[in-house]
């Protein structure tokens, strides 16, 4: 049985917790992590991009408008064949959990779409991650500017990303094991 407490953020495959692919992230690569209020702008952010995959129509925060005029921009221009979104992926043989943003089939590649504020040089493994459990062995992330413009990275093939995903995430399991904590303090 997979869950997901959105109150808490907290995965578990069969009652036993396991880490997000963004608690390893935050751990492993400095600067990973964001404020509160960004975490926020973020959150209203990609459930516009959501929307707007979708075809749902919806009124928005004006803080916003730059981002929604950005990833509509992004639909219209791209053009994406949109399969899910905000989708759960659960790796029972791994011991991890995520939520990839959407899954589109774009220039004829089935791909990973990873909405973002800024670009990171973890995104490859992130996208591998979620591609890890067989929906796609291609990603890319789209930064939606509050210009109203958007930046797209190169289409990734995740297939050279899985084994860094995998070495991160025995890293971080090590790092458990070891009674290290996110932040470097002993637990």
């Amino acid at each position: 049985m997979r869950t997901f407490d959105e109150s808490t953020h907290t995965y578990r495959i069969d009652g036993r917790k396991v880490p997000s692919v963004t608690q390893v992230l935050g751990d492993l690569i400095p600067g990973w992590k964001a404020s509160e209020w960004y975490l926020n702008r973020g959150q209203a952010v990609h459930a516009c991009a959501a929307m707007i995959a979708q075809g749902i129509e919806f009124e928005h925060d004006p803080v916003i408008d730059g981002q929604v005029r950005a990833c509509r921009k992004f639909f219209a221009e791209v053009k994406p064949t949109v399969y899910k979104v905000e989708s759960p992926v659960y790796s029972e043989l791994y011991n991890y959990a995520g939520r990839y943003d959407m899954l589109a089939d774009i220039g004829g590649k089935m791909a990973i779409v990873d909405w973002k504020a800024s670009l990171s040089p973890a995104l490859p493994y992130q996208l591998a991650a979620y591609g890890l459990e067989g929906c796609a062995n291609y990603g890319c992330g789209v930064v939606l500017k509050d210009t109203g413009e958007y930046s797209m990275t190169e289409i990734y093939d995740l297939r050279r990303y899985k084994q860094g995903w995998l070495s991160l995430l025995g890293a971080y399991n090590i790092r458990r094991k070891c009674g290290i904590k996110e932040e470097g303090k002993e637990e």
